[in-house]
């Protein structure tokens, strides 16, 4: 078992959480890369996007960071998905929540913070995407207000990616509203082992 890109991306902290909840030994290829370092005519024999992660389980190929999350699971650690409807459509919910709502703004203010020198940030439009991230994580804030875990009582796929989406958020240099709920369901992850070895990465 094989999975390709580096520790630093939020892509690949999700697939590395659920193997590691899962117990599986893995070969990290590329895990100290810089960006971009796993775009090589080799790389791209096996996902032609260049994205990472991709995950190779005995010759079958897993790409897109949700979908190898899902198939871990499935495949490796079915207690991590919920077994009634209910608590199986939230988990996919904020899923999916992570992928399209709440990935660009995160995404536009990390860039922008982390990776773009000073002097070329555009501070108006960063602050109006400021504005946007801290919405969506006052709807997820909301929504924990009376739930230990996103699909209910205990920990699932549906925790992984918000989760790690939660770490870069309350890592970046920002104000940030009071998110009671969504702290103390953050704190039930930093307990986790694998949240803390595969997840808490300085944010680079």
């Amino acid at each position: 078992m094989k999975l390709y890109g580096r520790n630093t991306s939020i892509n690949v902290q999700k697939a590395a959480w659920v193997m590691g909840e899962a117990e599986l030994n893995w070969e990290w290829v590329d895990k100290e890369g810089g960006v971009g370092t796993i775009d090589s005519p080799q790389y791209r024999k096996i996902n032609p996007a260049a994205k990472i992660p991709t995950l190779d389980d005995s010759g079958l190929l897993v790409r897109q960071s949700n979908t190898i999350v899902r198939y871990v699971a499935r495949k490796y650690a079915p207690q991590l998905i919920p077994r009634d409807y209910p608590a199986w459509v939230e988990a996919e919910r904020w899923m999916e929540w992570q992928n399209s709502d709440n990935r660009a703004p995160l995404t536009k203010v990390f860039w922008t913070l982390i990776r773009t020198p000073e002097d070329k940030r555009d501070m108006e439009e960063l602050s109006t995407v400021i504005n946007v991230l801290n919405d969506d994580f006052t709807i997820l804030d909301e929504y924990l207000g009376d739930r230990k875990y996103i699909a209910g009582d205990e920990f699932s796929i549906g925790d992984i990616p918000p989760g790690a989406a939660a770490y870069r958020y309350l890592s970046l240099p920002i104000e940030r509203p009071v998110l009671t709920n969504l702290q103390n369901w953050y704190q039930k992850l930093v307990e986790r082992p694998k949240f803390k070895e595969l997840v808490m990465i300085p944010l680079a």
